[in-house]
C-alpha cells in the first residue's frame, strides 16, 4: 500500500514538473517577439554530438484562438540550397525547417510541417515507428522571405487541421528541426533522437495553450468531372461515372466523417514495373490513392490483414474516425463495382467472368489507451451476393477480428500480441473458423532495435480482404539492428542488421520455411554510401526443399544534386518455380536521378536479371530487364508536367481463348499536366496508354486521354 502512495506521488510531482516547464504560447492577433515565448538553442542531431547550431536560428510562436503561429528567423551562408518546385508532398533536395505538433503524447505520433526556400508544402505525420505518413494533408501555409543572410519564414497552422481533445488549458509538445543539406547536418530542439523510441515524443519541448480554441469552418466539399476519351476505340463516354464528389465533415476538433461517391484515380501516375515474373504469390503494390490512406493507420491494420488495392474502382466509400483522451475508434465502408472479362470458348461462344465481384467491404475500429498500453480491436467484414434470374445463387460473407494489445513494461521494453479470428461461410460451402496470432517483445536500447515474436495460424483461417501466404503453420522471427553515429574523419554513420526466423508445419513438424539475413552499411563523410547484404532462404516447395540465397554490394553517391547515381550488383541462386529447380544468376540495378534546375528532375531506374543455365520452356525468360523513368517540369509548385515510362521486356506464353499467345515487350506511357488553380482545386490533362508485343505484333491494350477538374469550397 505504501509503495502504491509513493508511485502516485511521484507520477502526480513529475507531472506538476512538466506542466511548470511548459512553455505558454502567449494570444494575439499581432506578431509578438519577446524572451518568453522564443526558442534558439538548437543543438546537432546528425552527427549526434548536441553540438549548437552555428548558424543562429531563432522561433517566436503565438496564436489567436483560430490558428498557431511560428516566427522563424534562421541565419545562411553559401551552403543554403534551394532546391526544385514540386507539387505538394513533394519532397525537394534543400535546406528546410520542420514543426513537429504532439497533441495525444499518449499516442506516440506528431504532426509535421516543413518549410523549403522555393515555398514547397510537404506535410506528414510522424508515426510511433517514425515511418511518415505523408498522405495526411492540412491547410497549412507558410511565407517565406530571403534576405541579408537570413531566411524568414513564417508558418500559419490551422487548429481546425489536428486532432486533440477536452477543453483549455492545452498541453501539448513541440519539436523543432533545422535541416542544412550540403553540410548533411540536422539540428533539433530539444536534443532528441529516432533511437530513443517513444522518448522521442515524451521529451518533445512542452507547450501549453491557456485560451479556448475556435471551431472554424469544418468542412469541404469537392465535387469533380472527368472526360475520357479512348483513342483505341476512338470513343467518348460521359454518364453518372465521369462524376463524382469527396466531402468532409469535423463536428468537433476530435473527429472527422469523409464521403467519396465514385472516386476517380485517373490522376494518379502508373505503377512501377517490378520484377514478378517468378513469384510464388500474388504481388502487392503500395495503396497511391487518397481516399484509401488518410487516417487508415487507425484502423490498426496492415495490407497483409487489408489489402486495398483489391478495391479496384469503388461505387462509394465512407469514414469516420475520432479520438479521445482514452480511446479512438473508427468506421470504413466501401462497395467495389463489378468488373467482367470476355472469354471466347472452343466453339466461339463468348462468355463473361466476373474477375472482381461487387464486394461490400466494411471495417469498426475501437482503440481504448492508457500511459503505458493500448488495446487496439478491429473488425472486418468482406461480403457479396451473386444474381441468376432475380434469385440469389450464392451469398458470401469473410470476417475477421483483430486483437491487437501493447503493453510497454518499462520504456522502450513493449509486449505485444497480434490475433485474428476469421470466419467465412459461402452458399452450399461448408462454414471456415481459423486464427492466426503472433506475440513479440521489442527492446530500444542505446544503439541497438531487439524484435523477438513466435506466431501460429491455423489451416483454415480465411482472410479474403487481405494477404494469406501460408496456412497450418507456426514460427519464429528475431531481428535485431544496429546503428551508431561515428563522425570521424572518413565515416559518418555505420550500422548492421540481422534477421532470423523459421515456419514449420503444425501437424507434421516438418520444416516449411528458414531465412537468415545480415547487412552492413557505411555511410561516409563524402556522401558515399556502402550497403553489403546477405541473404539465405531454405524452402520447402512440392515436397523438395530448396536452398536460395543472394549476396550483393549497394552504392549510392549523393554529393552532386543533379547527378545522384546508385547501383547494386547481386549474386544470386533463385528457385524457378515453373521448373521446379534452382538455378545461379545476377541481378543488376542501375539508376540516376537528379534536379538539373528548379524547374527540371529526372529519375531513371533500370533492372538487369541475368540467370544461368535454364532450359527452353515456353513461360521462363533468363535474361530480361525491366526498368522506370520519370521527367518532371515544374514552372512552380503549383503548375507542373509529369511524364513516365514504363517497360520491360521479359518473354512469357500464356494458353487463353484455347490458343496461346506469346508475349515479349510491355510499354507504358503516361504524361500528367497539373495546374492547382486555387488551393485544393486542380485541373488534369493526361494520356495513358499501355502496350504489348504478342505474336510478333505489337498491341495496345489501353491509350486513354483525359481532363479532370476538381474544385474545393
Amino acid at each position: 500500500m505504501t509503495n502504491t502512495i509513493h508511485l502516485r506521488f511521484l507520477f502526480f510531482f513529475l507531472l506538476l514538473l512538466s506542466v511548470l516547464n511548459s512553455i505558454e504560447i502567449p494570444f494575439s492577433d499581432n506578431e509578438i517577439k519577446t524572451e518568453k515565448n522564443l526558442l534558439s538553442r538548437f543543438l546537432r542531431t546528425s552527427p549526434a554530438d548536441s553540438a549548437e547550431c552555428f548558424l543562429n536560428t531563432k522561433v517566436w510562436f503565438w496564436h489567436n484562438g483560430k490558428n498557431l503561429y511560428f516566427l522563424w528567423e534562421a541565419e545562411i551562408d553559401e551552403s543554403f540550397e534551394y532546391g526544385k518546385y514540386t507539387p505538394v508532398d513533394k519532397w525537394p533536395d534543400s535546406d528546410y525547417l520542420r514543426l513537429q505538433i504532439i497533441t495525444d503524447v499518449k499516442s506516440y505520433y506528431a504532426y509535421m510541417y516543413y518549410a523549403f526556400p522555393l515555398g514547397n508544402r510537404y506535410d506528414a505525420i510522424n508515426k510511433p515507428d517514425f515511418d511518415y505518413d505523408k498522405n495526411w494533408n492540412s491547410t497549412y501555409t507558410y511565407q517565406s522571405e530571403i534576405l541579408n543572410k537570413t531566411w524568414k519564414v513564417l508558418m500559419t497552422i490551422p487548429f481546425k487541421d489536428l486532432r486533440f481533445y477536452g477543453s483549455s488549458p492545452h498541453n501539448w509538445k513541440i519539436i523543432l528541426t533545422r535541416n542544412l543539406r550540403k553540410y548533411r547536418e540536422y539540428y533539433t530542439l530539444p536534443f532528441v533522437l529516432t533511437k530513443y523510441g517513444r522518448d522521442y515524443f515524451r521529451k518533445a519541448e512542452n507547450i501549453t495553450i491557456n485560451q479556448n480554441i475556435k471551431k472554424t469552418k469544418n468542412f469541404y466539399f469537392r465535387p469533380y468531372t472527368i472526360l475520357n476519351y479512348d483513342i483505341t476505340d476512338k470513343s467518348t463516354t460521359y454518364d453518372l461515372d465521369n462524376l463524382g464528389l469527396d466531402f468532409s465533415f469535423s463536428p468537433s476538433f476530435s473527429t472527422k466523417l469523409k464521403f467519396s461517391f465514385n472516386p476517380d484515380y485517373s490522376d494518379v501516375p502508373m505503377d512501377n514495373e517490378m520484377d514478378i515474373y517468378n513469384s510464388r504469390y500474388l504481388p502487392t503494390f503500395e495503396e497511391n490513392r487518397y481516399f484509401f490512406i488518410e487516417d487508415f493507420n487507425i484502423f490498426g491494420v496492415d495490407k497483409n490483414t487489408f489489402y486495398t488495392r483489391d478495391i479496384i474502382q469503388p461505387h462509394y466509400a465512407l469514414k469516420f474516425s475520432g479520438n479521445t483522451e482514452h480511446y479512438s475508434f473508427g468506421f470504413l465502408s466501401t462497395l467495389d463495382k463489378e468488373i467482367t472479362e470476355k472469354e471466347v470458348l472452343e466453339d466461339s461462344t463468348i462468355v463473361k467472368n466476373i474477375i472482381n465481384n461487387n464486394n461490400l467491404y466494411n471495417i469498426i475500429a475501437f482503440r481504448p489507451s492508457g500511459k503505458n498500453y493500448s488495446i487496439q480491436m478491429t473488425l472486418l467484414s468482406k461480403m457479396h451476393n451473386d444474381y441468376e434470374n432475380g434469385k440469389i445463387i450464392n451469398d458470401y460473407h469473410n470476417e475477421v477480428f483483430h486483437l491487437a494489445p501493447e503493453w510497454e513494461i518499462s520504456d522502450n521494453k513493449t509486449l505485444w500480441l497480434n490475433l485474428n479470428l476469421s470466419i467465412k461461410e459461402e452458399q452450399n460451402t461448408e462454414s471456415k473458423k481459423g486464427y492466426y496470432g503472433e506475440i513479440g517483445f521489442n527492446v530500444i536500447q542505446n544503439d541497438f532495435f531487439i524484435s523477438l515474436s513466435t506466431q501460429r495460424m491455423s489451416k483454415d483461417y480465411q482472410m479474403d480482404m487481405g494477404r494469406i501466404y501460408e496456412d497450418d503453420f507456426y514460427g519464429w522471427n528475431l531481428d535485431v539492428n544496429y546503428e551508431k553515429d561515428i563522425n570521424c574523419a572518413a565515416v559518418r554513420e555505420l550500422g548492421s542488421g540481422v534477421s532470423l526466423g523459421e515456419e514449420i508445419d503444425n501437424i507434421s513438424n516438418e520444416l516449411l520455411e528458414r531465412l537468415f539475413s545480415i547487412n552492413f552499411w557505411i555511410d561516409y563523410q563524402f556522401d558515399l554510401k556502402l550497403y553489403l547484404d546477405f541473404a539465405y532462404v531454405k524452402e520447402l516447395y512440392y515436397s523438395q526443399f530448396f536452398d536460395k540465397y543472394r549476396t550483393g554490394i549497394n552504392l549510392t553517391w549523393d554529393r552532386i544534386n543533379w547527378f545522384y547515381p546508385k547501383f547494386a550488383w547481386n549474386i544470386i541462386e533463385t528457385l524457378i518455380y515453373t521448373l521446379n529447380n534452382t538455378y545461379p544468376g545476377y541481378y543488376l540495378q542501375y539508376g540516376i536521378s537528379g534536379d538539373i534546375s528548379k524547374y527540371l528532375s529526372y529519375n531513371l531506374a533500370a533492372d538487369h536479371i541475368i540467370i544461368e543455365d535454364v532450359p527452353e520452356h515456353p513461360e521462363v525468360d533468363d535474361n530480361y530487364w525491366i526498368s522506370n523513368f520519370d521527367f518532371t517540369i515544374s514552372l512552380s509548385n503549383n503548375l507542373s508536367l509529369t511524364n513516365g515510362i514504363r517497360f520491360n521486356n521479359y518473354q512469357w506464353s500464356e494458353y487463353k481463348n484455347y490458343q496461346w499467345s506469346e508475349y515479349r515487350d510491355h510499354l507504358g506511357i503516361f504524361s500528367n499536366f497539373r495546374w492547382e488553380y486555387k488551393p485544393g482545386s486542380n485541373l488534369y490533362l493526361g494520356y495513358k496508354s499501355s502496350t504489348d508485343e504478342i505474336n510478333g505484333e505489337y498491341t495496345k491494350d489501353y491509350e486513354l486521354l483525359y481532363i479532370k477538374i476538381s474544385f474545393t469550397f
